[in-house]
């Protein structure tokens, strides 16, 4: 049988977490070369490193849920207080 933490959703959550950390790299590593005049750069490598920190910590809560066992509560209720 296999145990609580070694589960197949959190296998393929954290290498999931880890092409997304790659992906982010990679586009802060293109982000940061030299502009070249003749080749204007047809990808907004800025929007998609926003995108996938967001992406990255919405796969962070999913694993802290894996892991634990329960979802992430809301620190207040939902509702105009």
């Amino acid at each position: 049988m296999q145990s609580d933490l070694v589960s197949t959703q959190l296998i393929i959550t954290v290498a999931a977490l880890l092409a997304e950390i790659a992906l982010f790299a990679f586009c802060y590593f293109q982000s940061k070369k030299p502009a070249d005049p003749l080749k204007p750069r047809m990808i907004p490598y800025a929007l998609i490193m926003v995108i996938l920190s967001a992406v990255i910590l919405a796969t962070l809560a999913h694993i802290v849920s894996l892991v634990t066992g329960s979802q992430v509560q809301p620190r207040r209720p939902k509702g105009m207080r």
